[in-house]
């Protein structure tokens, strides 16, 4: 990985907009096949069951689905579970319970989970909108980023804050980004430093972001986003499509 320059995760309040808090949290991705003759609605069943122990345990846990939309090459997996804790302490408490106090680990499981990683899942940037209004499957682009020699974090969230303010002006909402990045189960020589992950709030956020791209491409253009993104960030892949979908949330 590029060395990065890391400095405190700030809150830039002197914007002239209204931004969204920037925060960190703790995330796992866990990547599965099905078992012949189980699908989907199996899995959400079998992770419903674990959301019982969570609540009755007082654990702070989430979890969604991911599923490839358009994602290239993805014979090793038919679909991601995604966990996360609103912060590391919260991670080995529900770990712990787990390993030592959960009676039905891999009992009927629908699927075989081979690989499992986890992030630190920042949320650089939101645009919401309300609850009743989004959709039940989401739509998410994730692309993996390379730092350059000198990145610096502060820069980058800084850079997501000021993204968030152009985009305000011209009107854009409905949807988030989080930047990922490696925290375990990696190999060395990881390919990449970074993940950025877009989830937008629904469909019609996604075909109108597409339509309002150019405005937002000539904003950055003239406001020098381009070089300041370019100061941090190497190279980035294209992107690849999911399709999320909530099964719950024991943190609130």
């Amino acid at each position: 990985m590029r060395y990065l320059i890391l400095i405190p995760l700030l809150i830039f309040a002197s914007s002239s907009f209204a931004t969204s808090e920037q925060y960190v949290v703790r995330t796992e991705a866990t990547f599965c096949k099905y078992k012949p003759g189980k699908g989907y609605d199996d899995v959400i069943k079998h992770a419903k069951k674990y959301e019982k122990f969570l609540r009755a345990n007082g654990l702070q846990y989430s979890k969604t689905i991911f599923t490839p939309v358009i994602a290239g090459l993805t014979s090793d997996h038919d679909y991601v579970l995604w966990g996360t804790w609103p912060n590391g302490e919260e991670m080995y408490k529900e770990y712990g319970a787990f390993l030592n106090d959960y009676d039905a680990k891999g009992s009927q499981n629908p699927g075989i989970c081979d690989r499992n990683v986890a992030f630190f899942n920042t949320a650089a940037l939101h645009m919401r909108i309300p609850l009743d209004e989004r959709d039940k499957i989401q739509m998410v682009d994730f692309r993996s980023c390379k730092f350059t020699e000198n990145a610096s974090w502060e820069k980058i969230l800084k850079l997501a804050v000021d993204n968030e303010e152009a985009n305000i002006k011209l009107g854009r909402d409905g949807f988030g980004v989080h930047y990922l990045r490696p925290y375990r189960g990696f190999a060395d020589g990881n390919p990449f430093d970074m993940m950025t992950m877009t989830h937008y709030y629904h469909r019609g956020k996604r075909a109108e972001a597409t339509k309002t791209y150019p405005a937002i491409r000539d904003y950055r253009r003239d406001n020098g986003f381009g070089e300041r993104w370019r100061e941090n960030i190497e190279s980035c892949s294209p992107n690849n499509l999911y399709a999320m979908e909530w099964i719950y949330d024991t943190s609130n």
